[in-house]
């Protein structure tokens, strides 16, 4: 029977208004710690060290970096528990999410907070504590750098002084790894957007190359078909540039020596009966400004010597190598067919495809040296525009 009077369901109320909220609930500070991604994660040296320094530091038997979950306290690293993690209800460093900066708890029985605690209570309690609170740049408390002891006991200046500084230095770890992964995904989604637009670029090329087909078939003027089919023919180079670069490892850089040998069938394509093409290429990858413009050069080059090296009704073959000599990438495309005329010279000739080369090979600073062999032609084209294998 109740007092006369007496609002049971008010006092209730007015009790739970008066509870103060655990902080380790807090769903900001909760998020802040997830956002580390560091929970549950392996031990690593970097962290086990600075437990170890701040233990010999203090002369302690336990150090621990603590990360408070709404359930559970979980260590990253740890010194003389032999444990990864206690519930929330055992918790020390709870009680202190609230306190920025270091606290000292000289002897934990006579703390009204932990006195009651079984980590402190066992006969072989946890009678000394001091925390530095691991706090994020915007103020959230995601868990403590922590030493402990089976004694009641006290830190002199220099000792809590290092403990802040190892403190800062958790925070700057876990900040780092933060920040290395964001940059990650940032990466991830850029090369995902690059691969996207060159495998756009390719398909929009391959297009104008296939109504250029279209168009060939309304021309009946030889020189226009001629030209036509020659300007289909770079389109597609430049179009297998970035197939090349939708498919590589490297985001912005070109095998040279894959693309030319996913080249070459294309090529021989065309040739006359009895012309053969082959390609000896060493890996080199190169940057996309690079890329195109061999690109293009390889396609003068090979469809030159295809059409012009060997006489009707005669074949022969069309070598091309790729290759590093002394730190610059060196072209070679090779034919053992007529030759050149004794009077040819690349810089005053009049022709399309000799203009371009040279063109192109200015764009990327390339020596090029074309002329007779024996038998046949030789084009030479060396530059300095390797990048690092990935």
């Amino acid at each position: 029977m109740s007092a006369p009077g007496r609002d049971f369901a008010t006092e209730k109320r007015k009790a739970q208004m008066d509870e103060k909220p655990d902080p380790a609930d807090d769903p900001e500070r909760l998020a802040a710690l997830h956002d580390y991604q560091v929970l549950d994660t392996p031990r690593e040296a970097a962290f086990d060290t600075l437990v170890e320094l701040a233990a010999r530091i203090c002369a302690v038997p336990v150090a621990v970096i603590n990360l408070v979950e709404s359930r559970r306290q979980w260590f990253k690293a740890e010194l003389g528990l032999g444990v990864r993690e206690t519930p929330i209800d055992v918790s020390i460093c709870r009680h202190f999410l609230l306190r920025p900066g270091l606290t000292v708890v000289p002897d934990t029985l006579r703390d009204e907070r932990l006195c009651c605690n079984p980590l402190v209570t066992a006969d072989d309690g946890l009678r000394f504590y001091a925390g530095c609170l691991l706090q994020t740049a915007d103020g959230h408390a995601i868990g403590t750098l922590c030493v402990l002891d089976r004694r009641p006991r006290d830190l002199d200046a220099d000792q809590r002084f290092a403990l802040r500084a190892l403190a800062d230095q958790v925070m700057a770890q876990l900040e780092l790894r933060r920040t290395l992964r964001q940059k990650s995904r940032l990466l991830e989604r850029h090369e995902l957007l690059i691969r996207e637009v060159n495998h756009r670029t390719k398909n929009n090329l391959q297009l104008i190359s296939s109504i250029i087909s279209l168009q060939l078939r309304s021309i009946d003027d030889p020189a226009a078909r001629a030209a036509l089919l020659d300007t289909g023919s770079r389109i597609r180079s430049i179009a297998a540039v970035h197939e090349q670069l939708y498919r590589a490892d490297q985001v912005g850089a070109v095998d040279l020596g894959t693309f030319l040998q996913a080249l070459a069938p294309g090529l021989q394509s065309s040739a006359p009966h009895g012309v053969t093409l082959t390609v000896e290429a060493a890996p080199v990858p190169v940057p996309l400004d690079t890329a195109v413009p061999v690109a293009l050069m390889v396609n003068e080059f090979v469809t030159n010597a295809l059409k012009y090296a060997y006489g009707e009704g005669t074949g022969g073959p069309v070598r091309v190598v790729l290759r590093t000599v002394g730190g610059r990438v060196e072209l070679v495309v090779r034919d053992h067919g007529r030759g050149l005329p004794a009077d040819f010279d690349l810089r005053r000739s009049r022709s399309l495809g000799m203009r371009i080369i040279l063109s192109l090979a200015g764009q990327i600073d390339a020596a090029v040296v074309i002329g007779n062999a024996d038998p046949g032609t030789e084009c030479r084209v060396s530059f300095g525009a390797a990048v690092p294998s990935a």
